[in-house]
């Protein structure tokens, strides 16, 4: 993510002490605070540091980031699990993606921007970022869930992940998270920017035609031929009331993107 100044109000939560911050979120935390990691775990733990390219000032907040709730259940952990730290986490992962996609894909619409960071921070891609940086080894889970498969699962290591961004941001404060979501994120960037580029066509003509403060294009099926596994369609889209351009697909939805796109550059619309 850029490297411009922090979102209003994070700056100098970002320079505070980890154990300043920490103290508010343990004090809520009826068990006593914890002991230190013992050696094999805290070594682990920065070996994964070294991984995700962070530095790990209090190794207890990345030992509870990656520690199920079955696991304190069943063992009696006083680290406690990574829920409230995946609730952070979530935030400071949306945020860093916004602040990312307002600066780097200017003059996009609200909606625009809102497609783009749902398909960067959806389960299934954050998901695909742990399984990425391996940090499912290194969950603690309980007996039952570590049985029924629980490593394996996408909720499980997505939420780990994000109780991860949010431990790297209590603990190294907002630049290095927003530049850890950058880095780690890159390949859904560029996923999302290419789906939006390709594939959002007509709701970008929608988008225009508000602004312009026309009327909505019309969408028309005027031709559809060929047997149904090898269906061809042709869409014609109206903008006030004329013909704007055509397009042709396998699909009537891949037909109407392909005749918004046409419309769009006739409206003069850069296509990025």
């Amino acid at each position: 993510m850029g490297h411009g100044h922090p979102a209003h109000g994070l700056e100098s939560r970002a320079e505070r002490p980890c154990h300043t911050i920490l103290t508010g979120v343990m004090d809520n935390n009826p068990s006593p605070i914890l002991d230190e990691p013992d050696e094999r775990r805290e070594d682990s733990l920065k070996g994964l540091a070294a991984r995700l390219g962070v530095d790990i000032h209090n190794a207890l907040l990345y030992d509870r980031a990656l520690t199920h709730a079955s696991r304190v259940a069943e063992e009696g952990e006083t680290v406690g699990d990574y829920e409230s730290l995946e609730f952070l986490g979530d935030a400071v992962l949306g945020l860093a993606v916004a602040h990312y996609l307002f600066t780097t894909v200017p003059d996009r619409t609200p909606g625009e921007y809102s497609r783009m960071r749902a398909s960067m921070v959806n389960r299934q891609s954050v998901a695909h970022v742990a399984n990425t940086l391996d940090i499912a080894p290194l969950i603690r889970l309980g007996r039952g869930e570590e049985a029924s498969g629980g490593r394996r699962r996408t909720a499980l290591v997505s939420d780990c992940l994000e109780a991860l961004i949010g431990a790297i941001y209590l603990d190294s404060g907002w630049n290095t998270a927003e530049e850890f979501v950058a880095r780690v994120f890159h390949d859904e960037f560029l996923k999302a920017r290419q789906t939006d580029t390709v594939w959002d066509y007509k709701s970008r003509l929608q988008n225009h035609c508000q602004g312009e403060h026309m009327g909505l294009p019309r969408f028309e099926v005027i031709r559809s031929e060929g047997p149904d596994h090898l269906k061809e369609f042709e869409v014609e889209v109206f903008l006030r009331g004329q013909s704007a351009g055509r397009g042709k697909g396998r699909s009537k939805k891949e037909a109407e993107q392909n005749a918004a796109r046409v419309a769009l550059e006739r409206e003069g619309v850069v296509l990025r």
